[in-house]
């Protein structure tokens, strides 16, 4: 079963990227955090960046796209085709209220006609890029990102509908509305239906932390394509390598890892303080392989320099023990 690393805004470009799959590896694909392409038709340089070939070599990549404007899908997609890609992922699951407000993301699940609208404009523009007869001839495929409502899971089964009835390649469901956010139990049986119904094949994503979340989902839904894990794999870097072949995360490689993700921000950004906020972000997460370390992480939390967070992190990998994991 395929193993997906999903994207995090912030977290998860190519440098982290990179080093993930050079010190853990175990993720059949990456997804970039979402790319926001608007009536200027032009990447930001963050953005062209991330999806830069040469900074993505050898990293099986899908690029992630959000709008709820068709022409600047068909832009960006075509974009990316020209930059080698054969598959971009529309972003329909991201719940944020920024982002909802504007009818993207998850906010285009409000509207049903104008999002099967929008498939169909997409579509339209998928085959025309295809067209033997025109000049440029680019090739890519579509698959979807998506949660199961917005406030209520009642038109769950109407979502599915339009999505079958377009070349989507491949359906990545969080089974959670937008209002959930990220709160609360995933709605499994919603998933079930939406696993029964779709014509397409389904990935399921969400609230995979450990070897046995992956292995109760997994056992429920074997017609599953695959998994996509987000913050689990943040949290544990190793975890999809765990899944794979049993070997857990060592203490070694993960200060590797952090070494090789310091060192190559503090080349990219411009200065301390968003070097050591980046650092943090990412201790919110893999703090939690530490039993006991409160008062190190304390210290990580509080550095305003480089010299105070490279103090805190010795200390923390020096004295720090390992949580077990289940």
């Amino acid at each position: 079963m395929n193993i997906y690393f999903a994207p995090l805004e912030g977290i998860t470009g190519y440098v982290y990227r990179n080093a993930h799959h050079r010190v853990f590896g175990g993720a059949d694909r990456y997804y970039t955090p979402f790319l926001s392409p608007n009536y200027t038709h032009r990447l930001k340089g963050k953005e062209a960046g991330d999806v830069d070939p040469a900074n993505n070599e050898g990293i099986p990549l899908v690029p992630q796209i959000l709008t709820n404007r068709a022409e600047d899908f068909l832009w960006a997609a075509g974009e990316l085709a020209d930059r080698g890609y054969r598959e971009v992922n529309l972003n329909l699951g991201c719940p944020m209220p920024t982002v909802v407000k504007k009818r993207r993301g998850a906010g285009q699940l409000a509207d049903l006609d104008a999002l099967d609208l929008f498939f169909e404009k997409i579509c339209s523009g998928m085959e025309q890029d295809r067209d033997p007869d025109r000049d440029g001839k680019r090739s890519w495929k579509l698959s979807v990102k998506t949660r199961i409502g917005m406030d209520t899971a009642e038109k769950a089964e109407a979502l599915v509908g339009i999505y079958n009835r377009y070349p989507i390649s491949e359906l990545i469901v969080h089974p959670r509305t937008q209002k959930d956010l990220y709160r609360g139990e995933p709605d499994l049986e919603t998933f079930a239906m939406i696993l029964d119904r779709s014509v397409h094949p389904v990935v399921y994503n969400g609230d995979i932390c450990t070897v046995s979340d992956y292995q109760r989902i997994t056992a429920r839904f074997p017609a599953c394509r695959g998994v996509m894990i987000g913050r689990g794999l943040i949290a544990n870097p190793a975890l999809a390598r765990e899944i794979r072949t049993g070997e857990p995360l060592r203490i070694e490689e993960l200060r590797l890892f952090h070494d090789e993700v310091f060192k190559a921000l503090q080349e990219w950004l411009p200065g301390q303080a968003p070097l050591i906020g980046k650092m943090k972000e990412l201790w919110f997460y893999m703090g939690n392989n530490f039993r006991d370390a409160d008062r190190s992480l304390k210290e990580i939390r509080k550095a305003k320099n480089i010299v105070s967070y490279q103090a805190a992190v010795r200390t923390l990998f020096a004295q720090g023990r390992f949580a077990e994991k289940q």
